[in-house]
């Protein structure tokens, strides 16, 4: 299913070009706002209040639309929050290649149980295309060695995008839906100038 999201995404960038002059000596001349001007505005369809494309130029050119506001932005990141309870968020952030070739562009939504994200490569051709996402780690990853989950969880792991990388949640499930279980370990992806890097930290976040 996520290949063939990527097709679809694919297609529908073939002609998005970044302007000749953002790429033009130092790829972090990049701006956030110029990358997300280019995007679709697919990673709001997983939140309750959704964009379209008007409304989308509206938050970038005011700052606010009917549902967002853009609540923070740094040379590498955007943030926007759901309006009026400021109870949900979607993130875009810019992760630079060492070498200067590229930029990987994510967004995803943040601040719930559930994230979503989406990966897209910017080089220096001006092309922008959607990527394939790191892999998820192991629920092992997590656990304590030789902790066992009783036979009535089913667990799976996801990533969502954090501030200085991306983050692993683990997810458990019972018939009755999510449950929390104790872990031993947190899962974080390390941007390290090419790609992300899997790093296990020995404490767990609460």
């Amino acid at each position: 299913m996520r290949r063939l999201r990527n097709v679809v995404l694919f297609c529908l960038l073939a002609c998005c070009v970044v302007p000749a002059r953002a790429l033009a000596g130092d790829e972090r001349d990049i701006s956030p706002r110029e990358v997300f001007a280019l995007l679709p505005g697919t990673i709001f369809e997983n939140t309750v209040e959704g964009l379209s494309e008007g409304e989308k130029q509206r938050l970038l050119a005011e700052g606010q639309a009917e549902f967002w506001q853009l609540a923070e932005e740094t040379e590498d990141s955007l943030l926007f929050s759901a309006l009026p309870f400021h109870d949900s968020a979607v993130a875009l952030r810019l992760f630079h290649a060492a070498s200067g070739d590229f930029c990987l562009a994510v967004a995803g939504t943040i601040g719930g149980p559930l994230c979503t994200l989406e990966f897209w490569r910017i080089d220096n051709a001006g092309r922008i295309v959607p990527v394939e996402a790191p892999s998820e780690p192991d629920i092992r990853d997590f656990l304590e060695d030789g902790q066992v989950l009783p036979k009535n969880i089913q667990p799976s792991t996801i990533l969502c995008l954090d501030f200085d990388g991306l983050k692993a949640q683990p997810l458990f499930w019972s018939s009755a839906g999510l449950v929390d279980v104790s872990v031993a370990r947190q899962v974080r992806y390390h941007w390290n100038g090419s790609g992300f890097e899997k790093q296990l930290l020995e404490k767990a976040e609460p």
